[in-house]
């Protein structure tokens, strides 16, 4: 069924686009076929060739009567079914068939154009030395040929590379009046450009892409698709109702592939940005979900710090009890209840240090992460807090740095706390007045630790410094400043380093040195050892 379904789809879209053609062959202001034909063969690659090769034949004979002879159509037909077969082959090892990306989209109608422009030079030297026009006329012929391939390529090539992955239409009135209210406004455009208060110079041809602009930012990729050759069938329908000559296709023709190349680019801004919102969007949860799944660890880690104390003075008062009791030979019943109750104690004191245990040195598997990227996420991800707090954050990272060894989200939590810890230190209220902050700036930082082996990177803020309080006690847990602050930012930090094998060091900001470079503030700085590949290769 594919094949029969395949030939009458080029049949139909070679008779209804033979309009304006040079010298009776399949030179047209607009060629669909070649659209689904470089679909095809970037789906098959050169298993495509045959059957394009016999569409093309087929329609030669039955849309045009075969205008030359046999041999010749054959010849010509061959050279363009091989060149889209290999452009497809070649396409469809650098792209997603999808179209999912701006890239692709790009290298699709790079390399179509390329390919295009090579088939046009062999099938218009066959047909020109088989005396169909002159020599003369050559480049002529070929920019006719390579405009209307390229508008058909752009117009229907992504429509069938996007149909396997197109989600299944719904109904519903509100969708089925925005299609005719974007189908009615195309209609207006074209009205306006053909009608009756159009000129002869249709310099409101502008007025098209309104209509399909609107729907590629309303539906991004798809939406651009069916609404590009929405517009090109309007307009194929308004030259061929108006009778525009055939002198001024070329003129028409530009415009056209203008107008598919920038709704079908527009189309794909829009959807790469609405991909990228969504994986941040999927990437804030996956840290806010670590970032309470750290503070249940943290909290309780700090719990069973705080509990191993009284735990252990009830060990020691009940094996004083035991041995008390065993000298004044008390009761068997009262002996057995303390010895159980030793027992239990002793058995809490290990389920308590086996939990700080695993919390605090549990192991990872570490992999080699860029630096500059990390911090480029953080950036990021960093920029609803800068937004939030009226504050500029900003990077600074140290060239040719080696990967580190670390786990991303970990670090990225880690460094999104300082930065957090920052904002809102730099947060005017009542106490501090805007006007006494001055400027709010944060620096995310990465240089080369001190320590050979290393990476320092850090924090620096212009705010008010550590408050004393915080400054005696800056990394225990349960101390803060802020009144809804629980005072485990800078402990799930210090663990986070620590479990990587690194320092969390604090200073105040005109400490001076290469990684402060700011007067006042506070620098929170942390070293994570490099990769053991890229510390192989450094001196001993």
């Amino acid at each position: 069924m594919f094949i029969p379904a395949y030939l009458a789809a080029q049949l139909f879209l070679d008779w209804i686009s033979f309009i304006h053609a040079v010298s009776s062959i399949n030179i047209t202001p607009w060629n669909p076929p070649a659209g689904l034909m470089m679909g095809l063969s970037v789906l098959l690659g050169l298993r495509a060739v045959p059957l394009v090769w016999l569409g093309l034949t087929a329609a030669d004979i039955v849309v045009r009567d075969l205008p030359v002879g046999l041999g010749t159509a054959l010849l010509a037909n061959g050279i363009v079914a091989l060149g889209y077969g290999a452009a497809g082959g070649m396409l469809r090892k650098m792209i997603d068939p999808g179209l999912s990306s701006l890239r692709d989209i790009v290298l699709l109608l790079g390399g179509s154009a390329a390919a295009v422009l090579v088939i046009g030079l062999g099938f218009i030297a066959v047909h020109t030395a088989a005396g169909l026009f002159d020599w003369a006329r050559f480049p002529e012929v070929l920019l006719r040929f390579w405009t209307g391939e390229i508008i058909g390529i752009a117009v229907l090539t992504p429509m069938v590379l996007m149909a396997r992955r197109m989600p299944a239409l719904r109904w519903s009135w509100s969708g089925a009046a925005e299609s005719l209210a974007h189908g009615a406004l195309i209609g207006f455009t074209l009205w306006l450009d053909f009608g009756p208060l159009g000129s002869s110079q249709y310099e409101h041809f502008y007025l098209l892409f309104l209509p399909a602009i609107a729907v590629a930012v309303r539906h991004g990729r798809g939406g651009a698709v069916l609404a590009s050759a929405a517009t090109q069938a309007g307009l194929i329908a308004a030259i061929q109702a108006t009778g525009v000559d055939t002198a001024r296709m070329a003129h028409f023709q530009l415009l056209m592939l203008t107008l598919a190349i920038t709704i079908l680019l527009l189309g794909a801004v829009v959807s790469e940005r609405r991909r990228v919102e969504d994986r941040l969007r999927v990437r804030q949860s996956d840290l806010a979900h670590a970032s309470r799944l750290i503070e249940a660890g943290e909290m309780a880690a700090a719990l069973a710090h705080e509990l191993n104390q009284p735990l252990a003075a009830t060990m020691g008062y009940a094996r004083a009890a035991r041995k008390i009791a065993r000298m004044e030979e008390a009761s068997p019943r009262l002996a057995e209840i303390l010895d159980k109750t030793v027992t239990q104690a002793e058995r809490a004191d290990r389920v308590i240090r086996s939990l700080r245990d695993f919390v605090r040195k549990g192991a990872r598997d570490r992999t080699p992460l860029p630096v500059a990227t990390l911090i480029a996420d953080c950036l990021t991800l960093a920029g609803p807090l800068a937004s939030r707090h009226a504050v500029e954050i900003a990077a600074e990272v140290a060239p040719a740095l080696p990967a580190i060894a670390g786990d991303a989200v970990q670090l990225q939590q880690a460094i999104l706390n300082l930065v957090r810890n920052a904002a809102e230190a730099m947060t005017p209220d009542a106490t501090r007045p805007e006007e006494a902050l001055g400027r709010r700036r944060i620096v995310i930082f990465a240089c080369p630790a001190a320590e050979p082996g290393f990476v320092a990177i850090g924090v620096r803020d212009t705010g008010p410094g550590l408050a004393e309080v915080v400054e005696r006690n800056l990394f225990a847990p349960f101390v803060t400043t802020k009144p809804t602050g629980m005072g485990l930012g800078l402990s799930i930090v210090r663990t986070i380093v620590e479990s990587h094998g690194g320092t969390l060091t604090a200073r105040s900001g005109s400490g001076g040195g290469a990684a402060t470079g700011a007067e006042g503030g506070t620098v929170f700085q942390f070293t994570i050892p490099v990769h053991a590949k890229d510390r192989e290769g450094e001196p001993a």
